[in-house]
């Protein structure tokens, strides 16, 4: 099953819960992920520095842009999929002022598989890179997208299976580079500059 199928009768496979921010640990197919790349790195700007006056806008975050997680084997704790970015900030919170004791969280009836669970972070992660533009260098976006999609450099990135879920409608280097209207020629991982581009 691919993303678009689990997701199209997604709010059948879960609910809202309002979740203990205790609970909440990040699930081991997406740290994984996320040890390749790191998406704090991929953000515009110094990190916010919350106060416990800032509670009501971290769970303002929480409702704009929820965790989806799920329970595993009857354990109480909710392992965390996607809304890494609300996440991220949760955990900063809870770890100096613990004024915001629960968030809603989508908890889904049962894992998903090992595929899904990646892809949902792999959604989030590039369509806040790309739709957000959170990075100015092209170069910094080619680095994050190929070590998120864990792709070899020599390799297509458009032509990954994952990729092509996600944006099925950019098969090449320059509809990405067009869409988002930067240069073909500096959208070069590192480990490619000073030698052919894709």
């Amino acid at each position: 099953m691919g993303l678009s199928a689990f997701a199209q009768n997604l709010l059948s496979k879960g609910q809202f819960v309002n979740t203990d921010v205790e609970l909440l640990e990040l699930d081991d197919v997406c740290r994984k992920l996320l040890d390749r790349s790191s998406y704090v790195a991929s953000l515009k700007g110094l990190p916010l520095l919350d106060s416990k006056q800032d509670y009501g806008l971290i769970l303002l975050d929480a409702i704009q842009q929820p965790i989806i997680g799920y329970k595993k084997n009857g354990d109480e704790r909710i392992k965390v999929l996607s809304g890494i970015f609300t996440y991220h900030r949760i955990l900063q919170h809870i770890s100096s002022e613990k004024m915001l004791t629960a968030v809603p969280v989508f908890i889904l009836d049962k894992p998903p598989t090992r595929e899904i669970r990646e892809l949902l972070l792999l959604n989030e992660l590039t369509r806040n890179l790309l739709k957000q533009c959170f990075l100015g260098s092209s170069s910094q976006l080619a680095d994050h997208l190929y070590a998120w999609f864990d792709c070899p450099v020599h390799e297509s990135l458009f032509q990954h299976e994952h990729w092509q879920q996600i944006f099925p409608s950019i098969k090449t280097k320059q509809e990405l580079c067009d869409w988002l209207g930067i240069s073909s020629k500096t959208f070069i991982p590192c480990a490619l500059r000073g030698k052919t581009n894709e």
